[in-house]
C-alpha cells in the first residue's frame, strides 16, 4: 500500500472513534507535513492562521464577565519566571546550549491557550477565572515579548525592538480590537466561534502540518543537526509542562487550584511557535511544538478521569434507585401474593377475618348479636 493511501486508511479508522480525534489531529497533520517537505512554502500563512483563530477567541469574551484575582497575577508572575529562568539556566552552560535556552524559553513563556476555558467547562471548573487568566497572561506576556525576545535573541537595536512590536500587535492586537469592534456594531457576532468551532481546530491542524514541513526542510538544509537534540528539547517541553501545570496548582487558592493550573498549564503555542519561527529557527520551534503534545496529552487524561468519575457517581446513583424501586416492588408482589392467598381462602369456602360473619363492629349482625340478652 502506497505510504499516502495508508495514512488515509489510519486517518479513517482513528475518525470513527471520538476520543481518538484530538490525537489525530494532531499526529497526522505533523506527519503529513514532515512527508511533504514542500509544504514549507506555506510558512506565511501561520501567522495569518493565528490572526484568525485569536480573533473568533475574541468574539466570545465578555469583558463584563472577567473576574481578575490575586492569583491571576501569581499565574502570570510564574509564566514569565518560568520562560526566563530556564534560558539563563542553559545560557549560563556556554554557547552550545543556545539553542536549547531558547526552546526552553518560547515554551515557558507561552501564556494561557484560548481553549484553556473549553477545557474547564468540561472538568466543571470556574470558567470565567480561566478566561481571566487568558486575556491577562495573554495581554501582559505580549508586552513583556516587547523587551524579552531582543534579549534572548541578542539582538538590541531599535529597529529589531520595532520589527517585534510590529508583530506582536498584529498576531495580538488586531483580532482583539476588530473583534471587539465588530461587536460592537454586529452583536450576533458572538455567536460565530460556536457555528466555527470546527474551522478554528481545522486551522490549527492545518498550522501544525506547516510548521512540521518548515522543521523538515530545516533538517535537510542543516544535516548536520544532532537528532539527539531534538530529543533533548522535547525533554525539556515535557519538564516545563510538568512544571507549569504543578506550580499552578501549588500556588493557586484551596479553591481555586484546578483553575491556576490549567491556565498556567495550557499554552498558547500557536503564537511562541510563529515567534520562535521568525525570531529563531524551526528547531527551537521544536519546543513549542513537543508542548502541544504533552499538554493534549494532560488535558486529555484529565477529561478521561473526569468523565469515568463522572460515569461511576451515575452508576453509583442509578443502584441506589434502582435498589429502591426493587424493594418497593418486592414490597407490592408480597402484598400482592397475601391477596391471592386470602382469596383462595375464599374460594374454599372458609369466610375472610373482615367479613360479616367476623363480628366486626357497625355490621347488622353484630349489632344484633349484642341487642339479645
Amino acid at each position: 500500500m502506497h505510504p499516502f493511501s495508508q495514512m488515509g486508511w489510519i486517518y479513517e479508522k482513528m475518525m470513527k472513534s471520538r476520543s481518538l480525534i484530538r490525537p489525530a489531529m494532531i499526529f497526522i497533520p505533523f506527519a503529513t507535513g514532515f512527508l511533504l517537505p514542500q509544504a514549507a512554502q506555506l510558512q506565511w500563512t501561520i501567522r495569518w492562521a493565528l490572526i484568525v483563530m485569536l480573533f473568533l477567541a475574541c468574539l466570545q469574551i465578555r469583558f463584563k464577565q472577567l473576574k481578575p484575582k490575586a492569583f491571576h497575577w501569581r499565574v502570570l508572575a510564574a509564566n514569565l519566571l518560568i520562560g526566563v529562568l530556564p534560558y539563563w539556566i542553559f545560557h549560563a552552560m556556554g554557547p552550545e546550549y543556545d539553542q536549547l535556552a531558547l526552546a526552553a524559553f518560547f515554551v515557558g513563556i507561552t501564556p494561557t491557550a484560548n481553549a484553556a476555558p473549553v477545557v474547564m467547562a468540561f472538568l466543571n471548573g470556574r470558567v470565567a477565572y480561566v478566561l481571566t487568566g487568558f486575556v491577562i497572561t495573554n495581554f501582559f506576556v505580549s508586552l513583556s515579548l516587547f523587551a524579552l525576545i531582543p534579549m534572548v535573541t541578542g539582538q538590541y537595536t531599535f529597529a529589531f525592538a520595532g520589527k517585534v512590536a510590529q508583530s506582536l500587535f498584529l498576531v495580538m492586537g488586531l483580532p482583539i480590537v476588530a473583534a471587539v469592534l465588530l461587536r460592537l456594531f454586529y452583536p450576533r457576532a458572538r455567536e460565530w466561534p460556536a457555528k466555527l468551532g470546527n474551522f478554528s481546530f481545522s486551522l490549527w491542524s492545518f498550522t501544525l502540518f506547516v510548521i512540521a514541513a518548515v522543521a523538515r526542510t530545516h533538517f535537510i538544509e542543516n544535516p548536520d543537526e544532532s537528532p539527539l537534540l531534538i530529543l533533548e528539547i522535547a525533554g525539556i517541553s515535557l519538564f516545563l509542562c510538568a512544571i507549569s501545570f504543578t506550580t499552578g496548582y501549588l500556588i493557586g487558592p484551596k479553591r481555586w487550584k484546578r483553575e491556576c493550573s490549567q491556565m498556567l498549564g495550557q499554552k498558547n503555542t500557536t503564537l511562541t511557535l510563529y515567534l520562535a519561527l521568525t525570531y529563531a529557527n524551526p528547531l527551537v520551534a521544536m519546543g513549542p511544538i513537543c508542548y502541544v503534545l504533552w499538554h493534549n496529552s494532560w488535558n486529555a487524561f484529565q477529561m478521561f478521569a473526569h468523565e469515568k468519575k463522572r460515569e461511576s457517581k451515575k452508576r453509583k446513583r442509578s443502584g441506589q434507585s434502582g435498589h429502591a424501586r426493587s424493594k418497593k416492588h418486592s414490597g407490592m408482589h408480597h402484598a400482592e401474593n397475601q391477596a391471592s392467598v386470602q382469596h383462595q381462602k375464599n374460594a374454599d369456602g372458609h369466610p375472610p377475618a373482615a367479613t360479616a360473619s367476623s363480628g366486626l363492629p357497625g355490621h347488622p349482625e353484630h349489632s344484633e348479636q349484642k341487642k339479645k340478652p
